[in-house]
């Protein structure tokens, strides 16, 4: 026989709700803040998910203008762009609009690439490779970010700073093999060699793209250069 010692010393044992509403009325404090926290995500989270999606969408409407502006003709009578330099200047104002408005969108890391490469159509190397520099780690192991670190190793070439190009095109090598620019690279690397006296090296930069690569446009190139070379 089960004896309910309980009620027979005359305890009554609190149901579950009672005893949350005690613990409540001891822990006042703590239970408002807890159900403000939960109103707040209730509320800021869905906010927040559907403010970044509409930055997004901006941002990308935004970036698609920039890329009208790169594509758009210039004509010194008709326009819409008098000149490659006010094109360009405009192209760069449009994508660093994106830096700045939208920052932490995925469309900001591929506006930071565009105006890289704005900067460097207008001759602002230094300003270009930084601009590369950053778009090269925003879009790590990305297609696009490859052709950043690209544009750093052009901009370097273009100011005659050849042994940091030929630290990065050798470096790049190195760790991307396979990489889908690294034919350009060899080329590219090539061409620094030959800059810098170094005509050995850079035969055997095309020799290495001539036989890696055969069949395409860069195998032909490293062969005509061969030739060029040859003659």
């Amino acid at each position: 026989m089960t004896v309910n010692w309980g009620k027979k010393l005359g305890i009554v044992e609190k149901t579950t709700a009672e005893k949350w509403m005690d613990w409540a009325k001891a822990h006042q404090e703590l239970v408002a803040v807890s159900v403000i926290v939960l109103l707040l995500l209730g509320v800021g989270v869905p906010y927040y998910i559907n403010s970044q999606a509409k930055s997004e969408n901006d941002a990308k409407g935004v970036l698609n203008l920039g890329q009208y502006y790169l594509h758009s003709q210039v004509d010194p009578k008709n326009g819409p762009f008098k000149t490659e330099g006010e094109k360009y200047q405009q192209a760069i104002q449009t994508f660093q609009r994106i830096t700045t408005d939208y920052a932490g969108t995925k469309t900001s890391k591929l506006a930071r690439y565009y105006v890289a490469k704005s900067q460097f159509e207008l001759g602002q190397y230094s300003q270009a490779y930084t601009s590369f520099d950053a778009a090269s780690q925003e879009l790590k192991d990305s297609p696009l970010g490859e052709e950043a670190y690209l544009g750093k190793i052009f901009c370097l070439v273009a100011q005659s700073q050849f042994s940091p190009a030929t630290t990065l095109a050798e470096t790049f090598l190195k760790d991307n093999p396979d990489s889908f620019i690294a034919p350009e690279v060899h080329l590219s690397l090539s061409d620094i060699y030959l800059r810098t006296q170094n005509k050995e090296k850079a035969i055997e930069q095309l020799k290495l793209t001539e036989k890696s690569y055969p069949d395409s446009s860069w195998s032909k190139e490293a062969s005509l250069r061969l030739e060029k070379l040859s003659s």
